[in-house]
């Protein structure tokens, strides 16, 4: 059995029932202190057995944020979903599912009808990714002017990214230039963090999976300043989970896209874009790791520095999507009444930015406002800006 630090310390405040956004929408679901430090002593004393809705959990890990002692309960969670049991069509569909990388390889196979993958479970009415038009381009050039940049800085590739949002990564890759570096995209070919695997409970395989890319990035890094992430899970699953629980470390620092901007930028980067004429209201949204690794901060005082409009932050918790969650046919309903609560708190219509593909996806779907990454946002600022000059 996998030993984690403060497993045995809840002091069963409830703290993370009340912060776990599953448990407002979803009166089956036991919640956080039961499925997680509540089962596992039990379930160590050799008196529990693994729970229903157990699975229901999004590993969004808001109730460890929450906790005032620091126990892991969403990896507490995650050990139980591994040892519940699944009916052989799911565990495949779970197994698919947590390898994004293979998805991202044929991206072009989410244009097959929806109704193929119904017996395995898979949703038939949330909406996918489409395919990038720039796939099959020349894959993940980056824009730098030769002889414009001189230090170089890596972009960790995600799986989302690679497959059906290249322009994110080349927008990425335009303002890194901006502000003096040549970006080099890593790791070369399809890998996964092993993010999706761990959520899932496919703990073997997570590690597995974690190790092969963590192989292949460190292969990159010589030369590089830093790594810079485009996903808010790939990074603090990178940044977090590796070094925790897979004792695996990057030999150079890892930042957000976002972080890496306002820590790098001198002034004259954000006076060239703010109070540009024309812009829509922003809203942010922190992805549920953002919040627990950073808060709402780092998104929304970005914006605060380039918007010409007071941002806003959207007041939601999860928006549902969590990764491969909101495809499985089972969870669509709760991911959907997550999701819905971002239009009820919008006051007008606006662009959410948020860095995370599938997040972008489930929230442009079910509030009708364009959801877009910052890099791809400040990128088309500084054409406009351009265009203006």
């Amino acid at each position: 059995m996998k030993r984690f630090e403060y497993e045995d310390a809840c002091i069963k405040c409830s703290l993370c029932v009340t912060a776990c956004p599953v448990y407002r929408v979803d009166q089956q679901f036991p919640g956080p202190k039961a499925l997680g430090p509540d089962w596992y002593r039990h379930y160590q004393a050799g008196e529990a057995k693994p729970m229903e809705h157990v699975s229901d959990c999004t590993f969004c890990q808001l109730c460890e944020s929450a906790c005032p002692v620091d126990v892991p309960i969403a990896h507490l969670i995650a050990v139980h979903k591994e040892l519940a049991s699944q009916s052989p069509r799911l565990a495949v569909r779970d197994y698919l599912l947590t390898h994004p990388q293979w998805l991202a390889m044929v991206p072009s196979l989410v244009k097959l009808p929806k109704q193929l993958g119904v017996p395995l479970g898979i949703s038939s009415s949330t909406q996918w990714p489409a395919p990038s038009p720039l796939q099959r381009s020349r894959r993940h050039r980056t824009h730098q002017r030769q002889g414009s940049a001189t230090r170089r800085i890596g972009i960790f590739v995600d799986c989302f990214t690679r497959g059906f949002d290249s322009e994110t990564l080349l927008a990425a890759s335009a303002v890194l230039e901006e502000l003096g570096y040549t970006a080099v995209p890593l790791p070369s070919a399809s890998h996964c963090c092993g993010a999706a695997a761990y959520a899932s409970g496919l703990l073997g395989e997570a590690e597995r999976t974690a190790r092969s890319t963590h192989r292949a990035v460190r292969r990159m890094t010589s030369g590089l300043e830093a790594v810079v992430t485009l996903n808010a899970t790939c990074d603090d699953t990178l940044r977090v989970e590796w070094p925790r629980y897979f004792g695996l470390t990057i030999p150079v620092p890892i930042l957000p896209f976002v972080d890496f901007v306002l820590d790098r930028a001198n002034p004259g980067f954000f006076e060239r874009i703010h109070g540009l004429p024309g812009q829509e209201l922003i809203y942010t949204h922190a992805t549920c790791r953002s919040k627990v690794a950073r808060g709402e901060g780092s998104l929304f005082a970005l914006m605060e520095r380039v918007s010409e409009r007071p941002p806003q932050i959207l007041e939601i918790s999860c928006c549902g999507a969590a990764g491969s969650y909101a495809f499985k046919t089972e969870h669509t309903k709760v991911a959907r009444a997550l999701g819905h609560r971002a239009k009820e708190v919008m006051g007008e219509p606006g662009i959410i930015l948020t860095d995370s593909g599938t997040c972008a996806i489930h929230l442009q779907e079910l509030t009708g406002c364009q959801t877009i990454h910052p890099a791809r946002w400040l990128h088309g600022q500084l054409k406009r800006q351009e265009v203006l000059r």
